[in-house]
């Protein structure tokens, strides 16, 4: 008996223990298969008809004797394995870290029917890799995101941003923030519109001139921002994942996903339309009053921050939409969010403030942060100066990846507690990332190797354009 193409004769013994799929499981549409899943189902009609295990004349309708099915890692290089355990002879071979699905109570008088719960039970992700698992679609809209492995932190019943396993929107009161004013919010804003409209003010000006590789990295790095937000449960690093899976998403956010998407997926000849609608929402952003509840505020930031993004990095029809006007618009609702705090009063004096708090001024920062950056390109990219931002001493440079991801109040708050303690002296701002007369010495690089060791992608960002501008 021929099997598929290979011309090689099936082993009863062998291809049993391989399957993926019980004998008699349809094929459904819409599940990606293997050339060797869709051989051994043909192999389970023959096996099904023939087998010698089944005792009722209409075995059409029964099951054979279950399959053993492969390790995980054997099933995703769709290759057969040799299904020893605790460790296959494959794995072994490669140092792999070896394991099986658990197992499945069968019966096999119950006859075999096709329904959407099937599907569900042997579908199984072919794509098991941290930020593409979550891609793969079900017959039905539920998690298809294994609970164990690198993949699970993006497990979710909805497409939401999730993170460390959250499964459920959180319930935060943003209300209640607080912060300590900020004194330099408004020389922020003067001294970003300089190079613009105002002319020197007579004192010494730091200029911080970039290398040209330096500006590419930032331009390609910015770039991706907003391509986070067109995939379900993505988010940039300059929005905390509890701002987007919340019982009731902010409007600026909300909008901002639907628009981001318009925009990155624009139809041909769709441009002219989805321009327009951009910079509707960008203007009723920027006629916002400064009223508002500083969680707003930040929100409203953030969104055109992205909007500006996308329209100068990638443009509709290769003309950037980005004028001087659109700098200024977006510094100045940077002046709005930052004059009410970039600090925690609880930071100032070394105790752990609440977690709302902390959210709303470590996304401050990572915004603020992220607009110098996008204004450093701007600026040279039409000859305009740089210069280091003497304004910003005593800001807090972005804190430790399991910070920023803590999944709940809880977790949070034990990292904190350890985080205090790791930085008695004092938390790293982003100061001593520019040159002075500390730089290079061994205090000032221990504390920078302590905070590297710890930092997510966006923090080590910022320091590989700091050590490259101003060494370290």
């Amino acid at each position: 008996m021929q099997r598929g193409t290979s011309g090689l004769a099936p082993d009863s013994k062998l291809d049993m223990h391989a399957s993926e799929n019980p004998p008699g499981t349809p094929l459904h549409i819409g599940i990606p298969i293997s050339d060797h899943q869709a051989d051994n189902y043909y192999h389970d009609q023959l096996t099904m008809r023939s087998s010698p295990y089944s005792t009722n004349p209409n075995k059409g309708q029964q099951r054979a004797p279950p399959r053993k099915k492969a390790c995980q890692n054997c099933t995703k290089s769709k290759v057969r394995c040799g299904l020893e355990k605790p460790i296959c002879s494959r794995c072994r071979s490669k140092g792999r870290n070896c394991q099986y699905p658990p197992g499945r109570v069968t019966t096999p008088e119950i006859e075999v029917t096709s329904t959407a719960s099937d599907a569900r039970e042997h579908y199984t992700p072919l794509l098991d890799i941290q930020g593409l698992a979550d891609t793969a679609i079900a017959p039905e809209p539920v998690s298809l995101i294994p609970e164990s492995g690198p993949a699970a932190a993006f497990r979710s019943p909805r497409p939401r941003a999730v993170t460390s396993g959250q499964t459920r929107p959180l319930d935060l009161v943003f209300t209640d923030i607080d912060l300590t004013p900020s004194a330099n919010a408004v020389d922020i804003r003067d001294r970003w519109l300089r190079p613009y409209l105002l002319p020197p003010l007579g004192r010494d000006e730091i200029p911080k001139a970039y290398h040209p590789f330096t500006l590419q990295y930032i331009t390609i790095i910015l770039k991706t921002y907003p391509r986070y937000m067109l995939k379900d449960g993505g988010f940039p690093p300059i929005i905390h994942h509890t701002q987007v899976n919340t019982n009731q998403m902010p409007q600026s956010l909300a909008n901002c996903y639907s628009l981001v998407r318009m925009w990155e997926q624009a139809a041909p000849g769709s441009e002219t339309m989805v321009m327009g609608t951009v910079e509707a929402e960008m203007e009723r952003l920027a006629s916002e009053t400064m009223s508002q509840h500083d969680y707003d505020l930040l929100c409203s930031f953030q969104a055109y921050l992205v909007y500006t993004i996308s329209m100068y990095f990638s443009p509709l029809g290769n003309v950037s939409a980005v004028t001087d006007k659109t700098m200024m618009t977006l510094m100045e609702l940077a002046f709005r969010t930052a004059q009410n705090g970039l600090s925690c009063t609880a930071e100032i004096t070394h105790t752990r403030p609440n977690w709302e708090s902390w959210i709303v001024v470590s996304a401050k920062r990572r915004a603020i942060y992220t607009m110098y950056l996008l204004s450093s390109v701007y600026n040279s990219d039409r000859g305009l100066p740089n210069f280091v931002a003497d304004e910003m001493k005593g800001v807090y440079v972005p804190e430790s990846r399991v910070l920023w991801e803590a999944a709940d109040r809880g977790v949070w708050e034990k990292e904190y507690d350890r985080h205090l303690l790791e930085w008695e002296d004092g938390m790293l701002e982003i100061s001593e990332l520019w040159r002075s007369a500390e730089t290079g010495s061994t205090e000032r690089r221990e504390r920078l190797g302590k905070w590297v060791r710890g930092v997510d992608e966006f923090g080590m960002m910022l320091f590989a354009i700091c050590a490259h501008t101003h060494g370290c």
